[in-house]
């Protein structure tokens, strides 16, 4: 691991946050001989740190490093250039010759950096003249995502800041914490499917894999389940893909007695590890709508028998929320209000996934999901199915903007 010390002040890692990059293993000579006399002279030359990934810094499955760029915004630039530098003339490439450049976001910031119906990665390509292609799944043993840039130099690295000052924008927001830029070996992804340590606090581990048929479920707005489908279901594949989890939003009227009925439930399913990370993915795209549009609660739906007085006090006290219970009549569960920080939703929303895991490991021969009570519809629900939104296939060519 070669590590340049920056001139500048030490600043928490997501305030700025690092850039990073994937480096071919066979340019990385151009980079580490001369014990890293290439990563020294860019270091001092531009006032950045640099960081190449060593053994156990990366799931053994990438055989490509990671350069991580620390710094301020335009010593993070002029590194960047610098490799970029290095890496077209190791590839041959002319200055005003088209070359590429992979870098990594975390996977739950994907669906801020590409925006709603692609916008905002629309406008970064129309600023930096580069083309770019987001990758549909996480790189094999990581929580992160690749994008490739495409364009000369100038361009690549233009791409490259407009990108981070996204990921700058929501760390500032709370949206992104140091962790989601570091390697945790604990997490597995792979085509969007994630192993992750369960939340469960001192309720105990959750098995991996869990129950297929138990459910998260949210009640949003109309607006709000708008958002989250996107213009011909777009919006909803990808929120699947990076998760690995079913996505459903019922139909207008599906909704339990006592809530309004221009609202929708979104149902979070699939194996116990994807309806976390589809909880985490779910609640911060919703947190990402437009400030004036964002819901600043989350409403959940809760097993009667889990949302006592005691237990919502534990949940409040583990998560940092304010919860607030409304019972529905003739029904099985109750509608919880969520008050807090995104990030403490997040964490309360996944402990009640972590509990209806485990009451449905000491049920197994019950439903996992509750329907309602003293209704004839009850056994029409239980029989219901319905077919997850099919990801369309991975998509290889570069987004370019419509003409």
């Amino acid at each position: 691991k070669f590590f340049c010390l920056s001139s500048c002040p030490s600043r928490r890692m997501n305030f700025p946050v690092p850039w990073r990059a994937l480096l071919p293993v066979d340019a990385l000579p151009n980079f580490t001989l001369n014990n890293g006399l290439g990563l020294k002279e860019i270091c001092e030359e531009t006032g950045a740190s640099i960081e190449i990934s060593g053994e156990g810094d990366t799931p053994s499955t990438l055989s490509d490093k990671i350069a991580t760029i620390s710094g301020a915004i335009e010593q993070k630039e002029a590194a960047c250039r610098r490799i970029v530098d290095k890496l077209r003339n190791v590839q041959d490439v002319a200055d005003q010759e088209p070359g590429v450049f992979v870098i990594i976001v975390p996977t739950l910031a994907a669906p801020m950096v590409v925006g709603q119906r692609g916008s905002q990665i629309k406008e970064v390509i129309e600023l930096s003249g580069a083309e770019i292609s987001v990758g549909k799944e996480n790189i094999l043993g990581m929580v992160d995502q690749p994008i490739g840039i495409t364009g000369t130099g100038g361009q690549v690295v233009s791409a490259v800041s407009k990108i981070n000052a996204i990921l700058q924008d929501c760390a500032d927001r709370g949206k992104l914490q140091p962790s989601d830029f570091r390697y945790r070996p604990h997490m597995h992804g792979a085509g969007g499917g994630m192993h992750i340590e369960p939340p469960g606090g001192g309720r105990g581990m959750v098995p991996s894999g869990g129950n297929p048929r138990t459910h998260a479920k949210f009640v949003v707005a109309t607006q709000v389940a708008g958002w989250i489908i996107g213009k011909q279901g777009r919006h909803i594949r990808e929120l699947q893909e990076n998760s690995g989890s079913h996505i459903q939003v019922l139909k207008e009227g599906e909704v339990p007695p006592g809530v309004s009925p221009t609202d929708r439930v979104v149902e979070i399913g699939g194996r116990y590890e994807a309806k976390a990370e589809g909880i985490q993915i779910v609640l911060m795209a919703i947190d990402s709508m437009p400030a004036l549009q964002a819901p600043r609660e989350t409403l959940m739906l809760i097993p009667k028998n889990l949302a006592g007085e005691a237990e919502l006090r534990e949940l409040q006290q583990m998560s940092g929320v304010e919860v607030e219970r409304r019972d529905l009549p003739g029904y099985g569960e109750v509608l919880c209000t969520l008050l807090g920080t995104i990030e403490g939703r997040v964490k309360a929303a996944q402990q009640v996934l972590a509990r209806l895991e485990e009451d449905a490991k000491q049920s197994p021969g019950e439903l996992a999901t509750v329907v309602p009570i003293n209704d004839v519809r009850a056994t029409e629900l239980r029989e219901r199915h319905v077919e997850p939104v099919r990801p369309e296939p991975l998509r290889t060519e570069p987004l370019r903007t419509e003409p």
